[in-house]
């Protein structure tokens, strides 16, 4: 080869080097953190987290609890992998959307509030809008409410009271303080939740080449970014977790089965390390598929299977949609107060907005109307909450959890994905079940033999609960659990209780005496019997309710192997 060929070819290979460590150097430039760090380092993080929307804590430079959840919030949002540890990949991204700094600027002129190319919605302008504001940042304002479903009204740059009303609806959806004043975190999380795919038609439509119809309200699209779904894991398979885990754990061991179980197709939730009622669905899902226990709980059989490689069992292909799997994440929020059918307003917005992006069929009207009330009943039904259509404190927080089930053809059924057998309890009526129940009351009954739940409203307690199925379609499901007849043959049940918690019970579904409820196609009352003493059983009701007692016995001691005296 030519010396002065050989020369040249030299210099560019050390040009591409020279490159290639620049760029390294680039990516490499941020020292990598985590739980336990402390600093200038975790300071900056920590305001940047800050201006981006995903945290609000003090910047006191301590890598705490908070700082990682933050961490993981935005890792999720931007897709990124999902460990709560800011590394350079995350760092990269994070600064680069807060840098430079953010800071509270006069209006700026309609091309430069909307122009694309300065980064982020709002264009790095978050100067505070509220009631009274006019021009086009109020224009991309109520157009990023309406995309993620906050807002029906006219996109009129005009700040009134409809505009007001929808800045705090999505305040309580994303945990923020409900004022109304669309501020500098206000709209930062509205640019988490939207992304960057609709800035140019945002912009487009604020200077006034497009109609409003060019961006259509979104409803799959979540407002909070904690709640963004992850891409599908690829790749090799997770480290395996070292002990066993069950509903309510946390920790990487949950990453680490959400993720091999997503790999699989048994999930479609967050990576968020937290054992949820979708977590235990895939899992129950999965060791169904692999012939295992079906509890819900992941132990070393199931990891023997589930981390085995390409022997795992897939997916088991039926008609019906795995109940796993939702139409869309749910919108995440604060509970607040009990809403009903007549009630209006933000709050009812909200809690429809929610309900439509998990998949039912509602329309966000801030009216609870029929359809509302028939969106809730099924979302109680779906998610093993007591139906009765009323939007209490444990329906909004299962709602606004961000793991809530969303609508399939087993709840259309009166079939539910009942609680793991773990979560069962074995209360005791007098001392733990009666003292906590007062009549008119609701408890859900699961019967685990069959799927079906039904609603029952409380009557009368004494040494057992008189109870009657609280509708028609309570009742027809709970005929059909009792293999379509009225019969005294009690079957053992879980139930769960106002306060949430499950138990055993026993029940039959023969009506007899009054009853107190209208239209609900049961002439009557029945017993549902809790856990008593036997000698106690044996004095006071040594027929039907020994048999009971029995029932529950014999039913517990197949669960867990315990025998009760």
């Amino acid at each position: 080869m030519d010396v002065s060929i050989r020369r040249t070819v030299c210099l560019l290979l050390a040009a591409l080097l020279l490159a290639l460590f620049c760029a390294a150097a680039a990516a490499e430039s941020y020292t990598t953190l985590r739980s336990g760090s402390t600093g200038t380092a975790v300071v900056s993080l920590q305001q940047a987290l800050k201006t981006a929307g995903f945290y609000t804590g003090s910047a006191d430079g301590k890598y705490g609890p908070n700082t990682e959840a933050a961490v993981r919030r935005f890792q999720t949002a931007y897709r990124l992998s999902v460990d709560g540890v800011a590394g350079p990949a995350t760092q990269n991204k994070l600064y680069s959307l807060v840098t430079p700094a953010v800071t509270a600027a006069p209006a700026a002129t309609a091309a430069q509030s909307v122009s694309a190319s300065v980064g982020g919605w709002f264009s790095g302008n978050y100067a505070t809008l509220r009631n009274g504001s006019t021009g086009n940042r109020v224009k991309l304002l109520q157009i990023a409410l309406r995309t993620l479903g906050y807002y029906n009204g006219s996109v009129d740059g005009k700040y009134g009271a409809g505009t007001t009303a929808s800045v705090k609806a999505f305040q309580r959806g994303t945990g923020l303080t409900q004022d109304g004043a669309a501020g500098q975190l206000t709209l930062t999380r509205l640019e988490a939740g939207l992304g960057a795919d609709n800035t140019a038609a945002a912009a487009a439509l604020a200077l006034g080449s497009a109609s409003p119809a060019v961006v259509q309200p979104v409803p799959t699209v979540t407002a909070a970014p904690a709640v963004t779904p992850a891409p599908a894991v690829t790749g090799s398979i997770p480290a395996r977790p070292t002990g066993t885990l069950r509903p309510g754990d946390r920790g990487s061991g949950v990453i680490s089965l959400q993720t091999r179980l997503k790999q699989l197709g048994y999930y479609n939730g967050a990576l968020d390390g937290i054992y949820g009622s979708g977590t235990t669905a895939a899992v129950t899902a999965f060791q169904r598929a692999s012939r295992l226990t079906a509890d819900g709980v992941a132990g070393s059989r199931t990891y023997a299977v589930l981390y085995a490689g390409s022997t795992a069992a897939a997916p088991v292909q039926t008609a019906a949609p795995a109940p796993v799997i939702t139409p869309a994440p749910a919108v995440t929020g604060a509970v607040g107060p009990t809403l009903r059918s007549g009630s209006s307003g933000a709050a009812v917005s909200l809690l429809q907005t929610a309900l439509r992006n998990l998949g039912y069929t509602v329309s966000a009207t801030g009216t609870y109307d029929e359809q509302t009330l028939a969106a809730v009943r099924k979302f109680q039904s779906s998610n093993a909450l007591a139906v009765d259509g009323v939007a209490g404190s444990q329906t909004q927080t299962v709602l606004y959890s961000g793991r809530a089930q969303g609508p399939s053809q087993i709840a259309d059924t009166g079939k539910i994905a009942g609680p793991a057998v773990s979560q069962v309890q074995l209360l005791h009526w007098f001392n733990q079940v009666k003292p906590s129940l007062r009549s008119g009351q609701t408890i859900l009954v699961y019967d685990p033999d069959t799927g079906y739940a039904w609603t029952l409203r409380l009557l009368s307690l004494g040494r057992h609960a008189d109870a009657e199925p609280l509708t028609a379609e309570d009742t027809a499901t709970m005929l059909k659990a009792f293999g379509g007849k009225n019969t005294w043959d009690q079957k053992a049940v879980y139930v769960r209780l106002p306060s949430g918690a499950w138990t055993l019970a026993s029940t039959h579904d023969m009506p007899h005496l009054s009853g107190a409820v209208k239209d609900n196609n049961f002439n009557g009352h029945l017993c549902v019997h809790f856990l008593r003493d036997m000698d106690e059983c044996m004095k006071n009701d040594p027929n039907y309710g020994v048999s009971n007692q029995k029932t529950i016995r014999t039913r517990w001691l197949a669960m867990t192997g315990q025998k009760v005296d």
